[in-house]
C-alpha cells in the first residue's frame, strides 16, 4: 500500500491552493503560475450576495411554465436527451413531454418516478 508523500516544492514552482473545506493544493511551474493566478481572478465571485436560490435564477421561466417543468427541461438538457429521446425511453409521445415542459400536462407521481430514473435525478423535483 502507498503511503502519502510530501511535495517537496522547488525552486521553479509555487504552490496554489483552491477551495476552504475541502481544499486541493496545486504543485505549479513558476513560469505559468501568473497566468493561472490571472485566469482564475477573471472568474472570481465577488460580494456576499455571490449565491442565489435556484428558483431565483429561473423565475422568469417558472412564471411562464410552471417549476416542474422547468426542472424537466433542466434534467433532460442535463442529460443530453432530446425530447423526442426522452419520449422513446418513456413510451410516451414526444407530445406529451413537450406538454409536460410548458405545463401543459401535470406531472404525475408515476410519471415523475418514471422521469427519475431515466434523467437520474429525484423524482420529487417534479412534483
Amino acid at each position: 500500500m502507498s503511503a502519502p508523500t510530501k511535495m517537496r516544492l522547488t525552486k521553479n514552482e509555487i504552490k496554489i491552493q483552491v477551495g476552504e473545506k475541502r481544499a486541493r493544493l496545486f504543485l505549479v511551474p513558476k513560469d505559468r503560475a501568473e497566468g493561472i493566478v490571472r485566469l482564475l481572478q477573471d472568474f472570481e465571485v465577488k460580494g456576499d450576495n455571490a449565491f442565489i436560490p435556484w428558483r431565483d435564477a429561473v423565475n422568469d421561466l417558472i412564471k411562464k411554465y410552471t417549476e416542474a417543468g422547468v426542472a424537466l427541461k433542466g434534467a433532460r438538457a442535463k442529460t443530453g436527451l432530446s425530447q423526442t429521446e426522452l419520449a422513446e425511453k418513456l413510451g410516451v409521445p414526444q407530445s406529451h413531454i413537450s406538454d409536460m415542459e410548458h405545463g401543459r400536462r401535470p406531472i404525475g407521481k408515476k410519471m415523475a418516478k418514471r422521469l427519475a430514473v431515466v434523467l437520474h435525478v429525484g423524482y420529487r423535483i417534479f412534483l
